[in-house]
């Protein structure tokens, strides 16, 4: 069994100038909300359980979702759970232990968005972590620098997936593949995300990076390289760059 987890607790400063009242995972592209976009990827690649990780400052998905199980749910089953405060993704997906029990682990991030012509972005990640028994990630094609997420260097694999070697920090890195916002994980992430938390300083947050570089630093973490374009939706250039290109489609 596999439940997706999509964290929509952080605090969206990149977007929240421009759209002040509205949660960036309720910003409407082609006539829906980027969340419902993430909810019917995740029906569409055949999961049946979603498990969304809100905030305290955003009571609009609590009334968002249960209109969208009772119309549009296609058979999902949703689970609603608080992030009391946004300490990073590591901390979001740790909320959802209790509910995931000992499945897999789905993260879908909102605001990385893919047009559904191009099929269920988070499927190829399944299948790899299915195929290989390792924890897998989307990898997408970024420039210098671009983005939130350092760049990933690794080797091919004969099954056409990347075996990881390591992951840059954050803004870091030259052009080539980085992780992005569809990964998959063995229910012992969460003992691992819990030994990461420990070595935080007070106050700092839990994020993916080290995870994911710590995984591939002993062989366990597998790239599934993006054949189609995405959107990074948290940012302004992006979100207009999917209105633009999704509006039209």
């Amino acid at each position: 069994m596999t439940t997706a987890v999509i964290p929509c607790g952080g605090r969206g400063t990149r977007l929240a100038a421009r759209y002040p009242d509205t949660p960036k995972e309720l910003l409407p592209v082609a006539g829906k909300p980027l969340l419902q976009w993430t909810l019917e990827e995740a029906a569409a690649a055949g999961l049946d359980r979603v498990v969304v990780v809100t905030s305290p400052t955003k009571p609009q998905i609590a009334k968002f979702l249960p209109r969208y199980a009772r119309d549009d749910s296609a058979g999902l089953t949703i689970d609603l759970i608080t992030q009391p405060e946004p300490r990073g993704l590591g901390d979001a997906v740790l909320c959802t232990r209790d509910m995931v029990g000992d499945d897999d682990v789905a993260v879908l991030l909102p605001d990385n968005l893919f047009p559904a012509s191009s099929g269920p972005a988070i499927a190829p990640v399944l299948a790899a972590r299915r195929a290989t028994g390792l924890a897998a990630v989307l990898l997408a094609e970024l420039p210098p620098a671009s983005g939130a997420t350092g760049r990933a260097t690794g080797h091919r694999r004969p099954d056409g997936l990347v075996q990881v070697q390591t992951v840059a920090a954050k803004g870091s890195g030259t052009a080539g593949l980085a992780p992005i916002g569809r990964m998959v994980f063995g229910s012992d992430v969460f003992e691992q995300w819990e030994r990461l938390r420990s070595a935080l300083s007070p106050g700092a947050e839990l994020d993916d990076v080290p995870l994911l570089h710590a995984l591939a630093a002993r062989g366990g973490l597998v790239g599934v390289p993006l054949s189609g374009p995405f959107y990074d939706a948290g940012v302004p250039e992006g979100y207009t760059a999917a209105l633009a290109a999704l509006s039209l489609a």
